[in-house]
């Protein structure tokens, strides 16, 4: 049986944040979702959003996920950002 893999939408986002906020542990927000629990540890890790000025704000909140992620995936790679090194590499 061949796994496809899905970036985790706006959808899920809301979820995990909604379940997480109620306590509920990362195992059955993994089986709710059908995801592994990694996938979910890894979206609250990578995701979270962290402010050393106001800690209390710290946490994960699903806007702030799905902008941290898109940003992610938008970002240039290393010869597209830095031109110059490009004929050096190539």
């Amino acid at each position: 049986m061949e796994r496809t893999y899905s970036q985790i939408d706006m959808d899920e986002c809301r979820k995990i944040a909604r379940w997480r906020t109620a306590g509920i542990s990362v195992d059955v927000i993994a089986e709710k979702l059908g995801r592994h629990r990694s996938t979910i540890f890894r979206e609250l890790r990578r995701n979270a959003f962290t402010d050393s000025q106001m800690p209390e704000l710290n946490g994960y909140y699903c806007v702030t996920a799905n902008d941290m992620a898109r940003d992610r995936r938008a970002k240039l790679r290393k010869l597209a950002r830095f031109s110059h090194m490009r004929p050096e590499v190539e």
